[in-house]
C-alpha cells in the first residue's frame, strides 16, 4: 500500500511535479495531480495537509483492478471515488485521517480520484456519474 521513506514536505503535493490533468465532473472543473507510476500511487497524498477546493489527486493504473485505498500517514479526510475503463463512478466514499481501514472499489477500477472530504456529497456526485478528461484506452 502506500508507504515511503521520502521526507514530508507539509502542506504541499509530493512530488509538486506530478504531472497534471484538467478533468469535469457533472460540470465541475477538477485540477487532478496523477499518480501513474508505483512510487507515486504508493506516496500518494501522505504529509499533505491541505487541498485547494477542486484539487485532488488522480491514481492511473494500465488496466482495471481490485482497488483497495487506507489513510497511512494522510492527515486529511479525503473523499474517494473508484472509476471504472469507461470514467464511470463505481462508488464514491470517505476516508478518515490516518485510518488503517481499507477502502474498496464496488468492482474493477482503473482510475481512483482523491478530493477534500465531502466533495462529492457537496456537489450531489455519485455512483454512476461519468468523469470527462480521463485517457481512456483507445478500443480496437
Amino acid at each position: 500500500m502506500r508507504q515511503s521513506s521520502a521526507p514530508s514536505r507539509a502542506g504541499t503535493l509530493r512530488p509538486m511535479n506530478l504531472p497534471r490533468l484538467v478533468l469535469t465532473l457533472e460540470g465541475h472543473r477538477i485540477d487532478a495531480h496523477v499518480a501513474r507510476s508505483e512510487e507515486d500511487r504508493a506516496q500518494g497524498l501522505m504529509e499533505c495537509t491541505s487541498l485547494a477546493e477542486h484539487e485532488g489527486m488522480l491514481f492511473i493504473h494500465d488496466a482495471p483492478i481490485e482497488a483497495c485505498f487506507w489513510m497511512k500517514n494522510t492527515p486529511l479526510d479525503l473523499s474517494i471515488a473508484f472509476i471504472d475503463d469507461d470514467g464511470q463512478i463505481l462508488n464514491v466514499e470517505e476516508m478518515s485521517a490516518g485510518s488503517l481501514d481499507g477502502t474498496r472499489a464496488a468492482g474493477l477500477t482503473r482510475f481512483v480520484l482523491e478530493m477534500n472530504s465531502s466533495w462529492f456529497a457537496e456537489r450531489g456526485i455519485s455512483r454512476g456519474a461519468r468523469m470527462e478528461g480521463l485517457p481512456l484506452p483507445v478500443q480496437a
